[in-house]
């Protein structure tokens, strides 16, 4: 079997990559209502179908995305501070002496 070895550091770097997924992830929500809404502006397509389509995409897939990104942004967050905590917790630990007598 094999053994996870994780230190601050490589948790201090999966919480700022998990952080970025967050962002790109942001960024392409923003990007795609955009587009949505260009769509709809520039009506280019027009009727029932368009009116449940847009109401499909927003309600369902971006509300989804939304819910993934904030996700990400706790995930990250989480590791972030257990790794503080951890971290200060092994800190404060080294500064004891501990006698057994």
């Amino acid at each position: 079997m094999r053994k996870i070895k994780l230190t601050f550091n490589s948790l201090y770097a999966l919480s700022d990559t998990v952080g970025e997924f967050g962002n790109d992830l942001h960024m392409k929500i923003v990007e795609m209502n955009s587009i949505l809404e260009s769509i709809e502006a520039n009506r280019d397509w027009v009727g029932d179908d368009q009116t449940k389509y847009y109401q499909l995409v927003k309600e369902k897939y971006m509300n989804s995305l939304e819910q993934v990104n904030r996700t990400l942004d706790d995930y990250s967050t989480f590791l972030e501070k257990s790794c503080l905590s951890k971290e200060s917790l092994e800190n404060d630990m080294i500064s004891k002496e501990i006698s057994i007598y």
